[in-house]
């Protein structure tokens, strides 16, 4: 039984090494082409407590080639310098305006009904949503609009080239892109209808404006601690067309500064990359974490090395697709399974729990 247990698990990571092999050479990043139109672009950004982050994505933005755009700011009731910093920028660039959003109503969570708000005072033909912890190239956005229009798309989602600064980041913010490339065939979300083989990313969300005002995606979710992947499971059961990329050398972002920033931002959402099953999430965290053990111990020396090469080439492949630094996640990948280990419980303690706070607010699951 154990020596089932053990081909098993060689047999998975064989098989999640394939996966990011043909994540690798689908080369899903966005296409250095022009669109076939130019039409208003709104770029929307939900902000609450962001003095950190949003004078870089405002920069950003400021520098954008894209002929027709505006750019609106949710001022989500920040109690530290966001207003100021908005104040300022609003000053120097008219395309750029922010609003204080209403009051939270009970039934709300906060990015979401900012969101709906910036939705709602749009004008463009197309919205996207960004995070304010996003920073964007100057042609970014004119890449996104070509290609959301050559596939015709009502969705189009990009994962950020992650920025990682600090220890604690690399040990962490890797994480997310080795489970989703090594899980998932990204390019299945795009070529099959199937809601279950969905993905999505609200750092970067493009919608067509009629469609999103028609169905009002964010209302739906209103709710939902993560919205991002069920706003696409939602659309694609509706027979619509969504897409995922990854951004690189166009989209970026620094998620988090710190190991507990990133522990208590992973661990809300960290069920939904398998499919928001956390009995499958243990699943999985069981098998990477004990596989070389229990291969060892079952099957000996030669097969351990062979999980060990296959461990090897995933993260590798997985990382040089994310424009990251390759040596990182070879070296680190011990302690990154640490940091899963404590993300994974630390997602099942809020269950429990059934709250946590997240920026001042208290979420519940």
């Amino acid at each position: 039984m154990m020596e089932i247990l053990a081909f098993v698990i060689l047999l998975f990571l064989t098989l999640r090494t394939i996966v990011s092999l043909v994540n690798f050479f689908s080369r899903l990043h966005l296409p250095d082409k022009k669109p076939s139109s130019f039409p208003k672009i709104s770029i929307l950004i939900p902000a609450r407590n962001e003095e950190s982050n949003l004078g870089n994505l405002l920069e950003t933005l400021h520098k954008l080639e894209y002929p027709d755009f505006e750019v609106l700011v949710c001022n989500d009731h920040s109690s530290d310098n966001t207003e100021e910093i908005l104040n300022w920028v609003v000053g120097e660039d008219d395309r750029i305006h922010w609003f204080l959003g209403e009051k939270l109503p009970t039934d709300w969570l906060g990015k979401n009904f900012a969101c709906h708000q910036l939705a709602q005072k749009a004008t463009g033909k197309y919205l996207i949503f960004l995070d304010a912890d996003v920073a964007l190239s100057a042609n970014a956005i004119t890449k996104a609009v070509a290609f959301f229009q050559e596939k015709q798309l009502s969705l189009l989602s990009v994962f950020p080239q992650q920025k990682m600064e600090t220890f604690a980041e690399r040990l962490t913010v890797p994480l997310m892109n080795w489970i989703l490339q090594s899980l998932l065939p990204v390019i299945l979300v795009q070529k099959t209808p199937f809601p279950s083989v969905s993905a999505a990313n609200g750092q970067f969300m493009m919608f067509e404006t009629e469609n999103y005002r028609t169905s009002q995606w964010h209302s739906k979710v209103r709710n939902q601690n993560v919205e991002d992947i069920r706003i696409a499971r939602m659309m694609k059961s509706e027979s619509l067309k969504v897409a995922v990329l990854l951004g690189n050398q166009d989209i970026f972002c620094r998620m988090y500064r710190n190991f507990n920033e990133a522990v208590v931002g992973f661990s809300r959402n960290m069920h939904e990359y398998f499919g928001g099953a956390r009995a499958v999430m243990i699943g999985f965290w069981f098998v990477v974490c004990s596989g070389p053990l229990l291969v060892w111990a079952v099957l000996g020396w030669t097969f351990l090395s062979f999980f060990m090469g296959l461990v090897i080439v995933n993260r590798i492949v997985v990382a040089a697709d994310c424009r990251q630094n390759i040596a990182w996640p070879v070296l680190l990948h011990p302690l990154q399974m640490i940091s899963f280990t404590v993300i994974v419980f630390y997602n099942i303690y809020r269950r429990f729990r059934k709250d946590s706070e997240w920026k001042g607010r208290i979420i519940k699951f």
